[in-house]
């Protein structure tokens, strides 16, 4: 009597999550390469986020495996929804305003967002808005990330 279950997923939802986590595994963004929606989900979902806007301003964010978020920062905490479309990472909040950024990984465990510029050909803004790392982890950002002002 063989433990495992061989089926395949019952949900074509959840068949296509776990095609696109386990190609995120399989193949993650070196540094300095734009992470992929399927990347993004695969590497956020779980985590919480220590980081640095670029103002110099620290914060905390936990993305829960449900889409939910808990934030922290130097203006207090709040909660709200993540997820990742299109390439890029949206977060939003039922106090404060939210977006989508690109993500770019900078090392092992540090990783760098733009404001998507909102055109038809979506790029990213010259600067970067904020660095974190999985705090679980050491942080590979540069220094302890600098803010520029």
């Amino acid at each position: 009597m063989s433990i495992i279950d061989n089926r395949a997923p019952r949900s074509p939802i959840l068949a296509l999550m776990m095609t696109l986590a386990l190609a995120a595994a399989a193949h993650p963004a070196a540094a300095g390469e734009r992470m992929t929606t399927g990347e993004i989900e695969a590497t956020f979902s779980g985590m919480t986020l220590d980081g640095i806007y670029r103002s110099g301003e620290f914060f905390s964010e936990t993305y829960r495996d449900d889409g939910s978020i808990r934030y922290h920062g130097t203006e207090g905490a709040d909660m709200g929804e993540w997820s990742a479309e299109g390439g890029r990472f949206c977060t939003f909040y039922e106090s404060a305003d939210g977006g989508c950024f690109f993500v770019d990984r900078d090392g092992a465990n540090c990783f760098t967002f733009t404001v998507d510029e909102g055109t038809l050909n979506p790029k990213p803004a010259r600067d970067w808005t904020s660095r974190g790392w999985d705090r679980t982890r050491p942080s590979t950002c540069p220094k302890a990330p600098e803010a520029s002002t």
